[in-house]
């Protein structure tokens, strides 16, 4: 049988000159040939929804990093992915789940609390049709609107899963409340929000302060650091993270900030080193997608430094992996599974 036009696209490991791809705005295709999203009416049909936050606030080191080009980045780097078919977990993106692209969310540059607000009202819409979400930063500050329209909707059930090499949870930057390193004390903050439900995850290097470190502990937030993966095992730090923010939850959310990885693996990112490798961090949010995950970003990577658009790619291939677990998960029909089962 011969495949033409999007099925084509979908199939083919780059796609066909003769294939359609649908476009998002001008020449911006839709991440892996998902359905554009114009009525918000639409999401009730989906499994899933790929959104981009391009936001960049208050710059807490060198210059300007470009992370606002981040989403129409990643949807570019998606064009070669195909229909996100993963052959050594024999499951298919596209195939299993029903998939749509908002677009980008309002912005309005030098105005945060105006593009906070926007972003915080599309994403409730999101979250009460039951579609799970996949966003891509923007600046960590992004995580906050999203957390408060979640947390709203489930006041105290909310789980939140941070994948960071920083603890991210200042009160204030140069007098910025929103800056990109204070959105976890942000959230930490919300009265819907439990504290105790909070994981930061992979903590590690000079670029934390004692302070910091003293408010979770203080707030009572656990903090797994990377002495303790590499002295547990990745999987058995995992394990524990996902019970920690499950327990007494409707579910959890997953903010990954891209300098979790080491920076050998993630060269458009922050330089910071000792982190986990891409492999660990591609099967950890396959494994979380097939649990009770309500929804996931992908924050702080920067075009302008990224040599070979390397980790531009490496964002699109950490939303398909974590696109796959919850595809995993539809297709199985068994229910959410935990990582202890998985991996």
């Amino acid at each position: 049988m011969k495949l033409t036009g999007n099925r084509a696209a979908r199939e083919a490991v780059a796609p066909p000159a003769t294939a359609t791809i649908p476009m998002m705005f001008g020449t911006i295709p839709t991440f892996l040939g998902a359905t554009p999203v114009r009525d918000l009416a639409q999401l009730r049909e989906l499994d899933a929804v790929v959104g981009g936050l391009p936001w960049e606030g208050s710059n807490t080191w060198g210059g300007y990093s470009g992370c606002e080009q981040t989403p129409k980045a990643c949807r570019a780097a998606s064009v070669r992915l195909g229909s996100g078919f993963l052959p050594e977990h024999r499951i298919d993106v596209m195939s299993n789940l029903a998939v749509g692209d908002l677009g980008d969310l309002p912005t309005f540059p030098n105005d945060t609390g105006k593009t906070h607000a926007a972003f915080q009202e599309v994403a409730a819409q999101v979250f009460a049709s039951g579609t799970v979400p996949v966003f891509f930063g923007g600046d960590h500050s992004v995580t906050y609107p999203i957390l408060k329209a979640l947390s709203a909707q489930r006041p105290g059930r909310v789980g939140l899963l941070h994948f960071d090499a920083h603890l991210d949870n200042s009160d204030e930057y140069c007098g910025d409340r929103f800056a990109r390193n204070t959105p976890l004390r942000r959230i930490a903050e919300l009265p819907q929000m439990d504290p105790a439900k909070i994981v930061h995850f992979g903590i590690r290097g000079p670029r934390n302060s004692p302070s910091q470190m003293q408010y979770a502990l203080d707030r009572g937030i656990p903090v797994i650091t990377m002495a303790e993966i590499r002295r547990e095992g990745l999987v058995n730090a995992l394990v524990r993270a996902q019970e920690i923010v499950s327990r007494g939850t409707d579910g959890y959310y997953v903010t990954v900030c891209s300098d979790i990885i080491d920076c050998a693996f993630n060269p458009g990112g922050p330089t910071d080193f000792g982190g986990l490798s891409s492999t660990d961090m591609l099967e950890a949010l396959f494994a979380l997608g097939q649990g009770s995950m309500l929804g996931l970003d992908l924050v702080e990577v920067y075009p302008r430094l990224d040599a070979r658009e390397v980790s531009m790619h490496l964002m699109a291939w950490l939303a398909v992996y974590g696109l796959a677990g919850l595809a995993q998960r539809r297709s199985s029909g068994a229910g959410p599974r935990t990582v202890r089962e998985i991996m």
